[in-house]
């Protein structure tokens, strides 16, 4: 008989993880508490407009190739990736603009346009952060749970490479003088949720990523991703069941006994993987005979930043890329404010994504499906976000068409929808509305990451996801994926 692996949430980490299981032989089901796939990865639909609800770029594609070969599968017989290029157009407090590409010629010839006297330099970055990947890549393979994996050869070998005590900001630093151009080599750490001012230096490989691999938009969004990885887990005959909540996490001392669903029907498997958002199933999912022994220091941990989200569906086609980011005149400021201070910004950076520029299927033809997304405090500031959210959206809308000179902008609004951190907490159960999770520090990876504590705990629980691993974009994700199926089959060979 194959062994029975139970997996809670249809998230990327989730269905990744039961991609690699069925491939290996285990028989797999999976429990969703929406009506959807996806997660924070799902699609949002608004009449005849199409959005993806959260990420919004896909890079370091070869990680999703690998993922889909492990099940004897050709990634591109169920998605068409299209290049970003640009990969993003950055407007500067300054008034310079500048719009690299995943195409390093094309990058040195803006760079050259825009910081003139930076190739060298540029060369450098580039070559200094492929160095470090390679380092960092075998160190994907271990959790960094105790002593004995910072004693590890590869680890050992990889210390001179890590920036360790320095932060981004310290690190780009390095190889550029220029302020605005630091920034367009570090505002990549919003999609943590963090400040690069905060976060360390590890973290240029991500920056490096987008400028090496590019980025890529799947025809028909993002989510289309997650509907791949459906496709070959029902090839395989594995079971995704939706509208399925877990309510509880049953336990013993060393173990996971079953889970229990919204009905009360309870479910055993032989393992268990979480791809739930870590903090909230620590403080709502395990049934114990005594508290997790971790759990009274969940409330002193730090939490990423939230985002405050406009999907619009535009009756005309957006004239600006498929991704725009606007800086405030302050932009460390208005990290510190967003991160630490835990207030709202008079000024505030602006991600705004239009894939309509790529992918006609998104919206109607000559029609756009847009994305404004704000980073704002994570619940934790105690902002008040149904007295909040009509003044600040307004506020949004006046500074993306006073700096992109979309004065009509709201005339041509079909479809709108708002998520504030109040809904990222409520209706998606992400902890304080932290979208990112808990803030990748130093302090907060390895030996200090819970991921570590429930392992040790419960032998045949297993974490995936954006916690469970350096790093929250999706290819880390998938390797939390492959790292948790190891140890599985590990654990039974």
């Amino acid at each position: 008989m194959p062994k029975k692996a139970v997996i809670i949430g249809a998230g990327p980490g989730g269905l990744a993880t039961a991609m690699r299981l069925l491939a290996s032989g285990y028989q797999v089901d999976v429990f969703e508490k929406s009506s959807v796939i996806g997660g924070r990865t799902s699609k949002l639909a608004l009449g005849n407009y199409s959005f993806d609800l959260g990420p919004s770029s896909l890079t370091m594609p070869h990680q999703l190739t690998s993922l889909f070969m492990n099940s004897h599968r050709n990634l591109h017989n169920y998605l068409t990736l299209l290049p970003i290029d640009p990969l993003y157009r950055l407007f500067f407090p300054s008034g310079k603009t500048f719009a690299p590409s995943g195409n390093q010629k094309a990058t040195i010839q803006e760079l050259n346009r825009v910081f003139p006297g930076n190739e060298t330099n540029f060369y450098h970055f580039m070559s200094g952060n492929a160095k470090k990947i390679l380092y960092l890549t075998p160190l994907l393979d271990y959790s960094f749970g105790s002593l004995t994996d910072f004693l590890r050869p590869t680890m050992l070998r990889a210390i001179p490479s890590l920036s360790i005590g320095r932060t981004l900001i310290d690190e780009t630093s390095r190889y550029f003088e220029d302020e605005e151009l630091q920034l367009a080599f570090t505002f990549q750490m919003k999609y943590m949720g963090m400040s690069p001012w905060e976060i360390p230096g590890i973290y240029s490989v991500l920056p490096f990523s987008e400028y090496y691999y590019g980025s890529f938009h799947p025809t028909g969004g993002q989510s289309q991703i997650l509907q791949a990885m459906q496709t070959v887990i029902e090839e395989y005959h594995g079971r995704i069941h939706l509208n399925s909540r877990v309510e509880k996490i049953h336990t013993s001392k060393h173990e996971i006994t079953g889970i229990e669903l919204q009905d009360g029907h309870l479910v055993t498997a032989d393992h268990y993987i979480l791809n739930a958002d870590l903090s909230y199933a620590i403080n709502n999912l395990f049934i114990t005979d005594k508290p997790l022994k971790f759990k009274t220091n969940m409330p002193q941990k730090k939490y990423s930043a939230s985002a405050f989200v406009i999907y619009l569906g535009l009756n005309t086609l957006l004239p600006i890329d498929h991704q725009t980011i606007l800086f405030p005149e302050n932009y460390k400021v208005h990290a510190d404010q967003t991160t630490n201070l835990k207030i709202l910004s008079d000024e505030f950076s602006i991600h705004i994504t239009n894939p309509s520029v790529t992918d006609t299927t998104m919206a109607p033809i000559g029609h756009s499906a847009v994305r404004i997304m704000v980073p704002v405090p994570n619940n934790e500031s105690q902002i008040d976000w149904d007295q909040e959210r009509e003044p600040f959206r307004n506020k949004i809308f006046e500074t993306v068409k006073a700096k992109l000179h979309l004065d009509d902008l709201e005339e041509h609004i079909v479809e709108e929808h708002v998520i504030t951190p109040k809904e990222w907490e409520k209706d998606f159960h992400i902890h304080l509305g932290a979208i990112f999770g808990m803030m990748q520090s130093f302090k907060q990876i390895g030996m200090g990451n819970p991921v570590n504590k429930l392992h040790q705990q419960f032998k045949n629980l297993f974490v995936v996801g954006t916690s469970a691993h350096t790093g929250t974009s999706l290819p880390y994700i998938l390797e939390s994926a492959k790292y948790a199926v190891k140890k599985i089959i590990k654990k039974d060979s």
